[in-house]
C-alpha cells in the first residue's frame, strides 16, 4: 500500500436535482464548498454529473473529527445552503470514506 499524499477525510453526497433547477443547484454547490473551506477547514469538493442524471460530490477534510466539528451548515452560508436546499428533488446519507491508497494525481 502506497500513499501519494494525506488527502485526510472524505465524504461522498448524491441527489437528484429539480428540473429547471441546475444553474441554481451548481452555483449554490460551488459558493458553499467555497466557505466550507474559507470559514471550516474543508479542503475542497468535486462535483460529478453521473450518467444516470444524478449529482455526487465528494469533499474532503484534514481528519473526520474536522469534518463533524463543522456540524449542521445552518451557521455557514445560509443563502447558498437555502439555493442548495431548493433546488434539490431528493438525496442520500453521506458515505463517508477513510482513505486507504491514493493513485490521483494532481492536475496542474
Amino acid at each position: 500500500m502506497t500513499q501519494k499524499s494525506a488527502v485526510g477525510f472524505a465524504v461522498l453526497y448524491q441527489w437528484e436535482v429539480k428540473p429547471g433547477k441546475v444553474r441554481q443547484f451548481v452555483s449554490a454547490w460551488a459558493d458553499l464548498s467555497e466557505s466550507l473551506r474559507a470559514e471550516r477547514g474543508a479542503l475542497g469538493s468535486r462535483l460529478h454529473r453521473s450518467e444516470h442524471g444524478t449529482w455526487m460530490a465528494y469533499a474532503q477534510w484534514p481528519t473526520r473529527a474536522a469534518y463533524e466539528r463543522v456540524g449542521s451548515l445552518d451557521a455557514v452560508n445560509q443563502d447558498a445552503r437555502e439555493r442548495m436546499l431548493d433546488a434539490i428533488e431528493d438525496t442520500w446519507p453521506p458515505v463517508f470514506l477513510t482513505p486507504h491508497d491514493d493513485r490521483l494525481d494532481p492536475i496542474d
